[in-house]
């Protein structure tokens, strides 16, 4: 009976990925604990992503619950040391038969914890009840995925943006333009880059929200390697607007604004460069041009270094004792 309930676990999770565009390849051969592999590939062939799946199908797998997540044990110092240390990204997916529950999390140093307090011989994972195995959301995690050490992925990240980087160390403009909903814990809103390298003009989108968190800390973490300065021809009504309430009054006798403290351009240059135009007290529209940071500027650096062919590049030093 339990090799019949794990047959249907891999069967209905092999239907969920293929409906959406994953290739499932179930792994019959008992191992260590890898049941499947899953690969994403792009229309062209080239692979995108590929996963390696501890499936647990079966009621049973749902019968511990805390803090809104089914705890999985029964894992073991030899299977940690797998799924931890696999050149594969590594996930369990629990599904239970009877509600149709099916539900993933990372196997990883971070999620995998180490019972009695990090004191006991065996571990436990929490898997949250409302991560959905392979709906929009999860999908979009699990692409991006990475076993990659931490510097890896960070350069990497930088790596992605290094085409935006360029285009303004050669004279383009980059204009970031986002639309926040600042009454909504969702962190909902549209985001996108508008660039223009000189020759023509595009849009990037990202599609993300970000839950919890103000867009002016967002964007500082989405673009690491740049600065941010207001867009002055997009707020310059809703600026001048503001500067004749601080710093004007009307002359009612000759009908014209006089200035009583700073001129606009002194105004202009005291605001915050990350501002944003309010809309009815629901959205807070931002368009901010971007430049390169000291990061961005270094990141260059060292690409333009990389990308070289360099002919001693590979020389090792030796201590004295091994020579």
């Amino acid at each position: 009976m339990a090799n019949r309930t794990e047959q249907i676990g891999v069967n209905h999770i092999g239907e969920i990925a293929a409906r959406n565009n994953w290739m499932f390849r179930p792994q019959p051969i008992d191992d260590i604990g890898i049941d499947a592999h899953m690969e994403f590939t792009e229309a062209t062939g080239e692979s995108k992503q590929l996963l390696a799946l501890q499936i647990k199908s079966g009621a049973s797998w749902f019968s511990e619950k805390k803090d809104d997540c089914i705890i999985f044990r029964e894992i073991n110092e030899r299977q940690y040391n797998y799924w931890t240390m696999n050149s594969l990204p590594c996930i369990v997916v629990l599904y239970n038969p009877d509600d149709d529950m099916c539900i993933w999390q990372k196997l990883t140093t971070e999620t995998i914890e180490r019972t009695k307090n990090g004191k006991g011989k065996g571990f436990f994972v929490k898997v949250p009840q409302d991560q959905v195995f392979l709906n929009d959301v999860s999908n979009e995690q699990l692409l991006s995925f990475t076993n990659l050490p931490q510097h890896i992925t960070n350069y990497n990240f930088l790596l992605s943006q290094k085409k935006f980087m360029q285009i303004i160390r050669a004279g383009g403009e980059i204009k970031l333009h986002a639309l926040e909903w600042v009454n909504k814990s969702s962190g909902k809103g549209e985001t996108e880059l508008i660039v223009d390298d000189g020759e023509k003009v595009q849009k990037f989108i990202y599609p993300y929200w970000f839950p919890y968190t103000p867009y002016t800390k967002v964007f500082p973490r989405l673009f690491p390697w740049a600065t941010f300065s207001a867009d002055e021809e997009f707020f310059a009504d809703e600026d001048e607007t503001l500067w004749r309430e601080l710093h004007c009054y009307y002359d009612e006798e000759d009908k014209e604004w006089l200035v009583a403290g700073d001129s606009f351009e002194e105004f202009q240059t005291k605001l915050n460069p990350m501002r944003s135009i309010n809309h009815s007290g629901e959205v807070a529209e931002y368009m901010m041009v971007l430049g390169l940071n000291d990061l961005g500027k270094a990141f260059l650096n060292v690409d333009d270094f990389v990308s070289q062919n360099l002919p001693y590049a590979g020389t090792r030093p030796k201590e004295e004792s091994d020579i």
